[in-house]
């Protein structure tokens, strides 16, 4: 394998020209670049991450936290469709991805260990309540961030989330027009930023529409885990006044409340309609196939990091909301209520 010293020989120049023309830096001539361009791609010369890192101030490495542990992580099918997003467009652009995750019951952990590490160009955040402040110090040093998700802050700037509002806004509307009136509702996790909010005030809107009001009987809490979702649906269920349809407000946790809806002997959607949210692939594997909303996981982190590399290259110095669409996918668990 070719180093920079063959380089070097070979375009009869020093080690420190070559260096400067890997890293774009002015005052070589054309025709030294151009020598020395020659000589890279006959020797197929490239430069290592840390060679490249010294030679152009960089690391060629984004940040990527997500602060969960590694078992909620990798069991979540959302969050890996995040991942390849990021992945993807760091790929295009030669650079790796580090990935920062929290040790169980400590979202910080996942802030604090990258900071340590010191070693990349700019991070990626997944955004919760408990992370907000550390993400925060991210910047306070300088390191350029973008946050997918929602922040904490007067100003909102540099994120990108999916529109959480119209997705549970469109799940409940489907559910009031096929004619229930009765909807329970399995939020997640109250220390998730903003889109809990944004999704329960898309339920309520939706609901006024109808001339409706969320009944908080009818509203349980889940951590959008499967296991969480057979949890929160039991109350719902033993209500005296069952709702006819329930919206789970992710397809995990929809999963869950599908099995527990079984147990309880009722059939779907026959005695009870559900909607779930995200669009992973169990939606289709799950019987019957799940009504969900379909939210763009891959572009996600694809938009994040390519907004990323445009602040990381000084293109632009911050950027305003993006916000995702979302679309209404209506498969085999909606139906009318039954008479």
């Amino acid at each position: 394998m070719a180093n920079i010293y063959d380089v070097a020989r070979l375009a009869k120049v020093s080690t420190a020209t070559v260096s400067k023309v890997l890293s774009n830096t002015p005052y070589v001539s054309a025709q030294t670049k151009e020598r020395v361009l020659k000589a890279v791609r006959e020797l197929q010369y490239t430069p290592s991450l840390a060679a490249r890192g010294l030679t152009g101030n960089r690391t060629y490495v984004l940040g990527l936290v997500i602060p969960y542990d590694p078992e909620y992580l990798f069991a979540d099918p959302f969050l890996l469709e995040v991942i390849r997003g990021v992945e993807s467009v760091a790929n295009e652009n030669d650079y790796n991805v580090l990935l920062s995750m929290a040790k169980k019951s400590d979202q910080r952990s996942a802030y604090t260990r990258l900071l340590r590490t010191g070693y990349v160009d700019g991070a990626i955040t997944v955004e919760t309540f408990e992370g907000d402040a550390a993400g925060r110090e991210l910047e306070e040093r300088g390191l350029p961030r973008v946050s997918i998700g929602y922040r904490d802050s007067v100003k909102p700037i540099n994120l990108v989330h999916s529109d959480d509002y119209r997705g549970a806004y469109e799940a409940v509307n489907h559910l009031l027009s096929l004619g229930h009136r009765r909807i329970g509702v399995i939020s997640g996790p109250a220390n998730f930023m903003g889109a809990m909010n944004e999704r329960l005030r898309g339920v309520k809107d939706a609901l006024a529409a109808y001339g409706q009001n969320l009944d908080e009987k009818l509203l349980t809490y889940g951590d959008f885990t499967l296991e969480s979702g057979y949890a929160a649906c039991e109350p719902l269920l033993e209500n005296p006044e069952r709702p006819t349809a329930i919206f789970a407000m992710n397809d995990r946790m929809a999963a869950g409340a599908m099995r527990r809806i079984r147990e309880h002997g009722l059939t779907i959607p026959a005695d009870i309609s559900l909607v779930g949210f995200d669009d992973v692939p169990l939606t289709v594997l799950v019987e019957p196939a799940l009504t969900t909303i379909r939210q763009p996981g891959v572009e996600q982190g694809r938009v994040a990091a390519q907004k990323l590399f445009e602040l990381i290259n000084n293109d632009i110095q911050q950027f305003d909301p993006v916000t995702l669409p979302v679309s209404l996918i209506v498969r085999e668990s909606t139906a009318p209520p039954s008479k």
